[in-house]
């Protein structure tokens, strides 16, 4: 015959066992979730496109009411990432605009945060043609305004030494004798030098003094042409092609 105590012993071991095994059993099980996506248009190529993400149960069943965030990395440095989020969906289809910037590899990070607080990550290669058939590349050079164009445009970066992300170039008009122009229309077009770059395009405000600021995103590091296209009220246009220099912060 064993000894009370021995046996009293042996039970609360065998119970605490059994009790930490089986909380640490419930905890440790994720909810088990489909997470896909597929891209339009076919074959990827540099421009806009759409995720169309899919949000399933291990059953099937769709699940809708999940935060999706998106964070589109190049595979190589110096390329400003392409981030999005969205809510909406039907059917546990969630649509989501996005925007190849350059032809290359890409990691698009899908995170998706479910009703119920839990999260699930997936990580998408791609790989996207250099193709942009709005390139200033694929079009004839633009020359510089000329001398008897009634017109002198300045160019300024805010900072002064471009840096991938958000920024501000101002573009001052002034006549010959040097009096402001401020009823002219600014738009600027951006590209690197290089072939494969979706170009970037903003239209600049008149802010005063012939000063028209226009907020753009520089999305990689490099060599730039901007061209800066003004057009007056009765028609006529002024381009100019400056060359700029953008840099990582």
């Amino acid at each position: 015959m064993k000894p009370l105590g021995m046996v009293l012993s042996t039970t609360l071991c065998v119970f605490l066992l059994s009790a930490c095994g089986s909380g640490d059993s419930s905890a440790s099980l994720p909810p088990e979730v489909d997470l896909s996506v597929r891209v339009e248009p076919q074959p990827l190529a540099v421009g806009t496109a759409e995720l169309i993400i899919t949000l399933q149960d291990a059953q099937g069943s769709p699940i809708d009411g999940a935060v999706i965030q998106v964070h589109g990395n190049m595979d190589h440095a110096g390329m400003a990432p392409v981030e999005r989020e969205s809510r909406e969906s039907l059917n546990g289809v969630y649509r989501i605009p996005f925007e190849w910037t350059m032809g290359g590899g890409w990691i698009v990070t899908i995170i998706a945060t479910l009703p119920d607080g839990g999260k699930v990550s997936r990580d998408f290669p791609f790989t996207v043609e250099a193709i942009s058939s709005e390139s200033i590349i694929k079009r004839s050079t633009v020359t510089a305004a000329p001398v008897n164009s009634g017109l002198n445009i300045a160019y300024s970066t805010e900072p002064a030494s471009a840096l991938v992300g958000d920024g501000m170039v101002t573009v001052t008009l002034t006549s010959p004798d040097g009096t402001p122009i401020t009823d002219a229309s600014v738009n600027l077009t951006g590209d690197m030098t290089h072939a494969g770059m979706m170009p970037i395009s903003a239209e600049g405000k008149h802010v005063g003094g012939g000063q028209y600021q226009i907020p753009l995103r520089w999305t990689m590091a490099g060599a730039w042409q901007v061209t800066i296209t003004v057009t007056r009220p009765d028609g006529t246009q002024v381009k100019r092609t400056f060359d700029q220099e953008v840099v990582m912060p």
